[in-house]
């Protein structure tokens, strides 16, 4: 895995404008609707999106499981945090000029059930109980898929 030279991070403008409207655009459900950007709680929010920038993480790829894993985990929005985090990690990822490669034995779906199934089991992890684990894992994944993008 390539290091970026300068890594560039999701801010709250950016969540409003980019992030929270993919996952809008993408995820959104008559069953499951997403809500408004402004119905989100602030701090819980601030909190996901500084977090990534501490330099306790040391790559990149950390940094981007941390911020998957706090989206998730903080729960900002009444609605639509898996769904949120997912969009702001491909955002992550494209502000940084990378993205998703698919290995030749997967397939992309692959990719979509990898990132759902695991947000899911996030979601119903206990507090901060097997951060750790979840992290390592989310990291590890990453570093197998992670590519730089084509211009």
């Amino acid at each position: 895995m390539i290091e970026p030279s300068h890594i560039h991070y999701i801010d709250l403008v950016m969540m409003e404008k980019m992030c929270h409207p993919i996952a809008v655009n993408l995820y959104d459900s008559m069953a499951e609707p997403m809500p408004k950007f402004t119905d989100h709680e602030g701090a819980l929010l601030d909190s996901a999106l500084k977090n990534p920038q501490q330099s306790y993480y040391p790559t990149f790829t950390r940094k981007a499981a941390v911020l998957y894993y706090g989206l998730i985990k903080n729960h900002p929005f009444k609605n639509g945090n898996k769904r949120t985090a997912t969009a702001s990690l491909l955002v992550f990822l494209f502000i940084n000029n990378f993205w998703l490669g698919v290995p030749d034995n997967e397939f992309e779906r692959d990719i979509d059930d990898y990132l759902v199934n695991l947000a899911q089991k996030v979601a119903r992890s206990e507090g901060s109980s097997g951060r750790d684990k979840f992290l390592a894992e989310i990291e590890t994944w990453l570093s197998e898929h992670i590519v730089v993008a084509k211009k």
